[in-house]
């Protein structure tokens, strides 16, 4: 059985575009995902790479990624001092 380090990297690897898509490949819970993209992060397996401008100024519930809540929609909570969608790059193991 994989581990959850294993298997965050390879939802990523396979297409998965969002913490939310990451957390139903994986079947695990969303602080388990999250603290896992910290993690390889830490690592230097994983770099995350701010896209456009991030955030609008009105929020979450005025970008068109926001659920209908006012939540967001794009995973901008997933990793620590980011806002807004950002590309996650899974490193080549030597």
């Amino acid at each position: 059985m994989s581990g959850p380090l294993a298997l965050v990297a390879a939802a990523i690897t396979d297409g998965a575009g969002s913490r939310a898509a990451v957390a139903e490949r994986t079947g695990l819970a969303r602080d388990v995902v999250d603290a896992a993209l910290e993690h390889l992060q830490r690592m230097g397996r994983l770099t995350a790479e701010q896209l456009g401008s991030g955030c609008p100024d009105g929020g979450c519930g005025t970008c068109p990624s926001g659920t209908a809540d006012g939540r967001a929609g794009c995973g901008a909570g997933a990793l620590p001092g980011r806002r807004g969608p950002v590309v996650l790059t899974l490193a080549t193991r030597p």
